[in-house]
């Protein structure tokens, strides 16, 4: 697989969007190595949705790996999962 393979693969969208949500996490946490900001109940709120979010994505992955191994089992395309990656805005 070349680099530009690998880049658009879609594991490697799914990690960028979970690394994307982990530095969310870490700023609004204010934790200093993420330069984080000002705690208080607004930003508890956000921390709440995104590491709720987070959690989807996670639990997603493992649903669509489940739903692709029954699919070669019986015989059917696998889900596309780029398109999935595509439809999640952060």
């Amino acid at each position: 697989m070349s680099n530009n393979e690998a880049v658009k693969s879609p594991d490697n969208e799914y990690k960028k969007k979970l690394n994307r949500i982990k530095s969310k996490i870490c700023y609004y946490k204010k934790k200093p190595q993420c330069g984080g900001v000002e705690n208080d109940k607004e930003r508890k709120e956000i921390i709440e949705k995104l590491e709720t979010y987070r959690s989807i994505l996670k639990l997603s992955e493992a649903k669509i790996k489940e739903f692709n191994r029954i699919n070669k089992l019986i015989g059917r395309d696998e889900f596309n999962k780029d398109e999935f990656l595509n439809s999640i805005q952060i």
